[in-house]
C-alpha cells in the first residue's frame, strides 16, 4: 500500500476519533503515558492545519502527529506522533516528523521548537 503524507486540513477532521483510538492503542502497547486528547481537541487541530496525517491511497489511516503552540506562537512542540501498527517499520515516524517540523517552521518561523 502506497502512504502519503499531508497537511491535515478540514477534510481530514473526520479522522480525529480515530486518531484519538490509535493514540491510545499505542499508549497501551507500549506502556507510554500519552496524555489522552479528545477528538474535538484533534479536530481543532486539523482544521487549523497545525497537524499532519498519513494515508493510504484508499484513505486508511496510517499516521499522525500535531504542534502543540504556547505563549502565542512563541514556542511549538511536535505532539501525538503516532503510526498505526501495519505501518510500523516502515520509516513513516521518520516521514511524518519531518513533515510536521517543517510545518512548525513554515506556519512559526520565529518559535523555538521543542
Amino acid at each position: 500500500m502506497n502512504v502519503k503524507v499531508h497537511v491535515a486540513g478540514e477534510a481530514h477532521a473526520s479522522y480525529a476519533e480515530e486518531i484519538c483510538s490509535l493514540l491510545e492503542i499505542s499508549a497501551q502497547q507500549r506502556g507510554t503515558g500519552i496524555a489522552r486528547r479528545s477528538p474535538d481537541y484533534i479536530r481543532r487541530k486539523i482544521e487549523s492545519g497545525n497537524a499532519v496525517i498519513a494515508l493510504t491511497d484508499d484513505g486508511k489511516l496510517a499516521g499522525f502527529c500535531y504542534i502543540e503552540i504556547w505563549s502565542h506562537g512563541k514556542y511549538v512542540a511536535n505532539s501525538g506522533l503516532v503510526v498505526a501498527h501495519d505501518f510500523r517499520q516502515l520509516g513513516l515516524a521518520k516521514q511524518i516528523k519531518h513533515w510536521v517540523f517543517d510545518l512548525a517552521r513554515d506556519k512559526y518561523p520565529s518559535a523555538k521548537v521543542f
